[in-house]
């Protein structure tokens, strides 16, 4: 709102800047509103035992006003964005839990009050979460402390005043999906949070509405009071309090710039793919949602490199069905035709909903991706039989996670093949030669990647394992953040190798790690002889534009 800035000033305080993560691109202008977080000490833990039926009845009814209003807000939120509704869909699921709602209750005849029971019960379900390696999993903690605060809300009777927020800026300890739609309704320009995750809701939902967001900005909200002057920068996770002219002025360039590169990129959807020289390049989008590979397919996107089957397993919280497989993969491969849908195997191991599996030490050197898949060859099979049932528009491709050994690929698709020799003896139509494909992300598989080219129909190089592997440093471990290259040479050595077996076998090679998006990458991986590059939705664009100022020519001679 570049004319509201012209109001957004304070002449006689002090400038302050505060440095967070952007989570949510765009620049806004706007007054504070500050959240503050009701402590738990507000209310009694035990009740006497004759306020049981009381509390009882006191839970019951936050239970169906918590839910009346979620259904209320996802009604709202389906006129914004399936993709949004869906998200909340998510929490209502949580809340009307039946098995969690019968353990807080007897809670409650045990003498808690209906408050320590909800939270004591939500902190037990959320534990499975809190735990796991996965990063974009354990945020989903976050969904469980988000609905325990809705049911608070409901049982001290306490509300937020979502009106006020027309042309201001949320500024709290976290904010939760439902009262980020309503705020949204109301006029909020944007949202800063103390805690959160990239890939939280909130940060999921701040981007499909154009939000600009922040996130990790410690005990923000004691440094910020209500109704301050504000800018919220996205692009660069930049909170400015009190406001200088030149501080206003440079920002109201800032955002009108780029909004007009916004514009411009708009106009490259439908702009072929290649380099200045005319080299062609098929690019993609990694995805999780049918939403995702709307988006996807708006921005141009010649079909998808890399389809996160795990969602699955959490938007349902158990390993689904074979036929919920096939509704879902039959719905995104009609979406997507007739441009390829490449569906990975479950990626999981004993940190993410590794049923009947002991716990292991060390989740990412032990019974992961395909080991896991080995293991449980009914989930295995359930998902082989789901993607060939679904396969009828033939525009599937079935890639397999942490391929390591010759032997383990050959038993994979032996495995693969016997499962689907019995859907050909059940008379069940499918893609008879539906191709099968790896990452390739563990040194291992890119040092044998000669053997196993000649087995399959094509590699995706998952940059984020092979660096984590190849350097032996956890990419979300900050004390070996700088250890964490993926430009190291050992990395790209062995993506070099990768892409010659591939070449020589005359099979696809692809990218479809975070690397792939990387500013500074994209020369690299062309020059290198990438074919496929997949990167997250709302980086197509900007990675288009890179290419088509690409001179193929020049940059393979760098290599």
């Amino acid at each position: 709102m570049q004319n509201q800035s012209e109001h957004i000033q304070d002449t006689n305080r002090e400038e302050l800047r505060f440095k967070g993560i952007p989570t949510s691109q765009g620049i806004e202008f706007g007054k504070a509103i500050v959240l503050f977080k009701e402590g738990p000490s507000s209310y009694p833990i035990h009740i006497s035992e004759e306020s049981i039926p009381e509390e009882l009845e006191r839970f019951s009814a936050a239970l169906v006003n918590a839910s009346e209003e979620l259904q209320h807000i996802i009604d709202i939120a389906q006129k914004e964005s399936a993709k949004i509704s869906h998200i909340l869909e998510t929490y209502l699921l949580i809340l009307m839990d039946s098995i969690m709602h019968e353990s807080i209750r007897t809670r409650i005849k045990e003498g808690y009050t209906a408050e320590n029971a909800v939270i004591h019960e939500f902190d037990v379900q959320k534990q499975f979460f809190t735990l796991a390696k996965d990063p974009i999993i354990r945020e989903r903690s976050i969904d469980f402390d988000h609905v325990t605060e809705r049911l608070l809300n409901g049982l001290r009777n306490r509300t937020i005043s979502h009106a006020v927020a027309e042309g201001s800026i949320v500024i709290g300890s976290s904010i939760t999906p439902t009262d980020l739609m309503l705020f949204h309704k109301a006029g909020c320009l944007g949202f800063i949070t103390e805690i959160g995750g990239i890939a939280s809701h909130a940060s999921i939902l701040a981007r499909s509405l154009s939000m600009p967001a922040i996130i990790g900005l410690r005990d923000i909200s004691e440094k910020v009071q209500d109704e301050d002057a504000i800018i919220i920068d996205g692009f660069s996770g930049i909170l400015i309090v009190h406001p200088t002219e030149d501080t206003r002025s440079f920002y109201i360039q800032k955002k009108k710039e780029a909004d007009d590169n916004k514009l411009s990129l708009g106009l490259l959807a439908n702009t072929e793919c290649t380099t200045l020289d005319g080299y062609p390049i098929h690019l993609m989008a990694n995805i999780d949602s049918i939403e995702d590979l709307h988006v996807a397919m708006k921005y141009g996107a010649k079909g998808i490199g890399l389809l996160r089957t795990e969602y699955l397993i959490i938007a349902r919280q158990h390993f689904p069905t074979e036929q919920e497989q096939i509704e879902w993969y039959k719905e995104l491969s009609h979406i997507s035709f007739p441009h390829p849908l490449t569906i990975r195997a479950f990626d999981v191991g004993s940190d993410k909903y590794a049923e009947g599996l002991a716990e292991e030490d060390n989740p990412a050197l032990g019974l992961r991706g395909i080991r896991f898949l080995l293991q449980r060859k009914d989930i295995f099979k359930n998902q082989i039989r789901a993607v060939y049932i679904a396969s009828k528009e033939k525009n599937i491709r079935f890639m397999l996670p942490m391929i390591s050994t010759i032997n383990e690929l050959k038993i994979s698709l032996a495995f693969i093949e016997e499962s689907r020799l019995e859907l050909e003896h059940e008379g069940i139509p499918h893609d008879m030669a539906l191709p099968i494909g790896i990452m390739i992300e563990t040194p291992a598989s890119a040092l044998i990647s000669d053997s196993l080219a000649p087995l399959v129909s094509f590699f995706s190089i998952g940059t984020n394992d092979l660096t984590q592997y190849t350097m032996a440093a956890d990419r979300l471990n900050e004390y070996v953040s700088d250890i964490y290259d993926p430009f190291n040479p050992a990395v790209i050595r062995l993506m070099k190798m990768a892409i010659e077996s591939a070449k020589k076998y005359g099979i696809n090679i692809g990218i479809c790690g975070e690397l792939a998006g990387h500013s500074a990458a994209t020369e690299l991986l062309i020059g290198l002889g990438i074919q496929e590059i997949s990167v997250s939705p709302p980086l197509l664009l900007e990675l288009k534009k890179r290419i088509l100022h690409i001179n193929y020519s020049e940059v393979s001679q760098l290599h």
